[in-house]
């Protein structure tokens, strides 16, 4: 039996359980046997040696001693009086000081001898811990909680660490004699892996130090080695594919790129030529267009629909907000008119008489361009000759969607982009089946953008700068975190703020954007903010991506700690478009948490995407930042993804090798790799695309 096999068993078939406690482990994302056994500890106390009390204090940080109980005190604190116990081992003597913890007094008891695990300081010219865990020691009896490697799990309310370890223990108990290797031998013996077996033995339960990082190393091996097997194998299905040939004129490219009001930089010609390519082959392209805020993605992907266009085909760009697909839209709009390019643009809010007849001409192929959000997605919507698609911020569609969209072409061109910069290790893991076009470069004269970052009584200053750029005929952006006020979040609202600034700029145009809004009202706001119309638009984050405004040089983003660095990143790109210096306010509470005063140093600090990226990985992880689990990849628990890049290098060229000896995984010894990993992968992440 494979680990994999045991997600068909729902966690209350765990006969050891309580009925109290399989609720509990749901709440924790617990609801399979392999969602047990595959909850790893998230940190470990090393309780396998015991140090004298003496040299506890050497270590500054907390270690395991044995000693007796001499005597009870107590000390006052705070108007309390708390117990203060005296211990001791063979040489010295310290304290243990008990807040709250009145109990004591009888837990340990005078004259008997226990194991203490405490961080010691030498503090007031003695020797004391205030924080400890204890166990009664004795000599011939084996200690429930001492004596090894303990794992610490995340818990959740009435479900104690020693009671989540007892589950532990019984699961593995019961289940892994029963658990096959889904790795072949031959792979183990040439990495020198454990098995298993012994892998989830020792992540969880860890005999030595080294047993625990040989654990770790197995389930990290397995886990960059189960996408690698799965990237190449959808790469290979995905060179299966074939198509006629079909590209041939490229006269209005041409003409839209020598139209342009400025020169393509290297990054963009680079990327364009190997998408043209790409299109020109028997095989669909499936590439991802890569670039930090502002690179101009956005016009290289656009001269791919106008490619596709002039012969004869259409193309659908999916945006994965109603804004950014009005944006684009009202950019492609405009610049494709010249060329004698039709444009059409789909939303689920459109009313049923309009989105009909669009549907209708679309199906003609009165449409060479079609901008939309999800609603590109609609059973009801077929295309006269869909042959490219473009998905912006890809990592914002599910696997599910992605596949939507294509299979309203016949192997389709795609192209997907994202304006999230993604360190190496990432994007060979995430888009490892796809080729990859970076553009690495700014447009020519655009300047640094000059952040700042205020707090709440700084405030007034920042109003007075805004008008003194408004007055130089600049444009300025409000972004709020919520549209109206919440009683359970004590954050600026759109709304609200939206009426004091119309109040304070009594002289400006002041226009309000946000998700409630109709398609016609955000395409109108939107219309007025681009043409100048509008001096300053209060929002939401609906503006993250894709609003290309030159004349607007400030981004004042409040309650700035609620956002992530990537996405501060994104709200600050809106502006630093055009030959003016733009600045970017990020405007917090007065008292923050460290994340927070992290995150603020950091992009005052850094301007480039990339940097900004590899931070925020540190501090939040890939999950949040890019989507992972949208990607329909598993989910990975071990890899560290700045440590690790050599490690995936090595699985990537391990899985090449099996599939080229192996392309179908049918000999004997890779069953378990089909049986056990393969068959495992959600479908849809093999068949995307």
């Amino acid at each position: 039996m494979f680990l994999n096999e045991l997600k068909k068993v729902p966690i209350g078939d765990f006969q050891s359980l309580t009925k109290r406690q399989a609720p509990l482990l749901q709440k924790l994302g617990i609801f399979s046997v392999f969602d047990l056994l595959d909850y790893f500890p998230f940190r470990y106390e090393d309780r396998s040696r015991s140090v004298s009390i003496q040299n506890s204090i050497l270590y500054e940080k907390p270690v395991t001693v044995i000693a007796q109980v001499i005597e009870h005190g107590f000390i006052f604190f705070g108007g309390k009086r708390h117990p203060k116990i005296l211990i001791q081992d063979e040489n010295t003597r310290a304290y243990l000081v008990g807040f709250n913890r009145d109990y004591l007094r009888t837990a340990l008891k005078i004259g008997k001898k226990y194991w203490i695990y405490a961080q010691f300081i030498y503090k007031y010219n003695e020797i004391q811990a205030s924080s400890f865990d204890f166990e009664e020691y004795h000599d011939e009896e084996k200690a429930k909680n001492f004596g090894f490697i303990l794992p610490i799990y995340q818990r959740t309310e009435s479900l104690y660490l020693k009671e989540l370890r007892n589950i532990f223990r019984k699961a593995l108990e019961f289940y892994l004699p029963e658990i096959d290797d889904e790795l072949p031998e031959y792979l183990l013996k040439a990495h020198h892996l454990i098995s298993k077996q012994s892998a989830l033995k020792n992540i969880h339960f860890p005999e030595d130090e080294i047993l625990l990082k040989k654990a770790k190393l197995r389930l990290a091996f397995e886990e960059f080695f189960a996408i690698q097997l799965a990237v190449a194998l959808k790469k290979q299905m995905m060179q299966k594919k074939t198509r006629e040939v079909k590209y041939s004129k490229m006269e209005k490219l041409e003409s839209f790129i020598k139209n342009l009001p400025y020169q393509l930089t290297g990054g963009q010609e680079k990327s364009l030529s190997e998408i043209i390519q790409n299109m020109n082959s028997p095989q669909p392209m499936h590439r991802l267009l890569q670039g930090d805020v502002g690179c101009g993605k956005t016009t290289v992907a656009l001269a791919t629909m106008i490619y596709a266009a002039e012969n004869g085909f259409q193309s659908a760009l999916m945006a994965p907000t109603e804004v950014l697909a009005i944006q684009h839209f009202l950019t492609i709009q405009k610049q494709v008119l010249p060329l004698g390019l039709t444009t059409a643009f789909l939303s689920s809010s459109l009313a049923a008489e309009e989105k009909e007849r669009l549907y209708k001409e679309i199906r003609e192929g009165a449409y060479a361009l079609i901008v939309g959000t999800h609603a590109l997605i609609q059973e009801g919507l077929a295309f006269k000759n869909l042959c490219l698609i473009i998905f912006d911020e890809q990592h914002r569609f599910g696997v599910e969607q992605r596949i939507a969209l294509s299979k309203k072409g016949k192997n389709p061109d795609i192209l997907v982009m994202t304006a999230t910069p993604i360190p190496r290790t990432l994007t060979m893991t995430l888009y490892g089946d796809l080729d990859v076009s970076i553009i690495n470069e700014l447009p020519a004269g655009r300047k640094n953008i000059l952040t700042k970052w205020f707090t709440k009584k700084d405030f007034s200053g920042l109003l007075r700068f805004v008008s003194r750029e408004i007055q130089k005929g600049r444009q300025a952006y409000f972004i709020y975190p919520l549209i109206e006020e919440s009683e359970k979040i004590d954050v600026k609202n759109a709304v609200k703020m939206y009426e004091l600034l119309v109040k304070y700029f009594d002289q400006c145009r002041v226009g309000l954007l946000h998700g409630r809004l109709s398609a016609e009202e955000k395409r109108e706001t939107l219309g007025k903010f681009t043409n100048g119309s509008l001096q300053i638009l209060v929002s939401t984050t609906v503006v993250e991506v894709g609003i290309d405004v030159a004349n607007a040089t400030v981004m004042v983003i409040e309650g700035a700690e609620r956002f992530g660095l990537s996405q501060l990143h994104q709200l600050r790109g809106r502006v630093g478009r055009g030959e003016f210096q733009s600045y970017c306010a990020l405007v917090t509470d007065d008292n923050v948490s460290p994340e927070t005063k992290v995150r603020m140093e950091t992009m005052v600090k850094y301007n480039d995407g990339f940097q900004i990226a590899e931070e925020d990985l540190k501090l939040r992880g890939p999950g949040e930042i890019l989507g992972i689990k949208q990607s329909g990849m598993p989910e990975l628990k071990i890899v560290d993804y700045m440590r690790d890049e050599k490690l995936l290098l090595v699985t990537k060229q391990d899985a090449a090798n099996i599939l080229e000896a192996d392309p179908g995984l049918e000999k004997e010894v890779h069953q378990s790799l089909k049986n056990g990993i393969i068959s495992y992968l959600p479908t849809d992440y093999l068949y995307s695309g």
